[in-house]
């Protein structure tokens, strides 16, 4: 996540609808514990997620916004979500370059 001195980076720094729905491609996953391998047939190419990341992909089921899965992950470590923003944007940026993640491009009002 970007910082400034005084703390995390404000929200206005990022470019992302906080309303578009995530959801998973069709991919093969190996899961042992805290990793996970994840290999895409359309690419013929596999990734290897760290816990964060995994958590991320696996709350990307296409019901939830980037702003909910902040909030659940903020829910789930006993933090404020709005903290976790940048890093959930982060990791949804990188899962969607890997071809792990479909993000709808709605470039509406509703950025921030």
């Amino acid at each position: 996540m970007s910082r400034t001195e005084d703390g995390p980076a404000p929200a206005t720094e990022l470019s992302i609808d906080m309303t578009a729905i995530p959801s998973r491609a069709a991919v093969e996953t190996f899961e042992d514990e805290d990793e996970c391998l994840l290999y895409n047939p359309a690419r013929d190419e596999a990734s290897a997620l760290n816990r964060t990341a995994n958590e991320v992909w696996h709350l990307c089921d296409g019901t939830l916004t980037i702003l909910d899965i902040s909030e659940t992950l903020g829910e789930r470590y006993g933090v404020d979500g709005a903290l976790l923003i940048g890093d959930v944007v982060k990791a949804i940026d990188a899962l969607q370059t890997r071809g792990l993640v479909a993000v709808p491009d709605d470039r509406s009002p509703g950025l921030i």
